[in-house]
């Protein structure tokens, strides 16, 4: 069986303004989306910033969906139909490839394709150089620290939410930790070439050596859009 016949799979990170929440939940359920977590968070932007720049709040809607890579262009493009990622806070999206998931979930996923008429268009705003996302957890009220940190080294912005830990034995034996309940977890979608830059530097300010006892790591992105309209960095008068 030649490479090209087997199927990949994704998962699709939709950080969209929570005033668009509908658009999204209705989008990836007319997708037949088997797999779809939904839930909200909030950006970094000062509210005056939303003010000025005349666009929503900073409370976001943050979903996660598993699909076929086919899928997630699609749903990526009718997004981009449906919502203008030209304006700045409106919201991005990225997905990330799945190494292996279950056989009962690839038949789910496959019966949803069957039955989802889509085109061939190819996804029409990809990244132009390759992105990562990167991950924070750390100990809750540290959120202001991480970004301070990250924009440092380079990030635009980024996305939080409330998270509860569990922890091992083996996190308080080899990581010299106790799991806090409330966590939170931070996501930052950067170019490939300043992803070191501000994982050591959100390390070096809420690492495990700290008390924000935080952890970071990284994920490789497919495909995304909305990166054309990301918040620069904007001090406030």
């Amino acid at each position: 069986m030649g490479e090209s016949s087997v199927t990949k799979y994704e998962a699709l990170i939709a950080i969209m303004d929570y005033d668009s929440r509908d658009v999204l939940i209705k989008l990836l359920q007319k997708c037949n989306t088997p797999v779809f977590l939904f839930t909200h968070g909030y950006g970094t932007a000062e509210s005056v910033i939303y003010e000025i720049l005349g666009y929503g709040g900073p409370k976001k809607a943050i979903s996660l969906s598993l699909q076929t890579e086919k899928m997630s262009q699609y749903i990526l493009n009718q997004l981009q139909q449906e919502i203008d990622f030209s304006k700045p806070g409106t919201g991005i999206a990225c997905t990330i490839s799945l190494s292996s998931i279950s056989s009962a979930l690839s038949m789910t996923i496959m019966r949803a394709m069957e039955n989802l008429e889509m085109g061939s268009d190819e996804v029409t705003a990809s990244p132009k150089e390759a992105y990562h996302l990167i991950v924070t957890i750390v100990n809750s009220g540290y959120f202001e620290q991480v970004m301070e940190a990250a924009k440092a080294a380079g990030a635009t912005g980024g996305t939080f939410l409330h998270a509860h830990g569990f922890g091992s034995k083996e996190a308080i034996k080899y990581l010299g930790i106790t799991i806090q309940p409330e966590k939170d977890l931070v996501l930052i979608l950067a170019p490939q070439e300043k992803r070191r830059a501000i994982m050591e530097s959100i390390t070096h300010k809420v690492g495990l050596n700290t008390e924000g006892m935080g952890i970071c790591f990284s994920l490789p992105v497919n495909h995304a859009i909305g990166l054309e309209a990301v918040l620069e960095n904007i001090d406030e008068p």
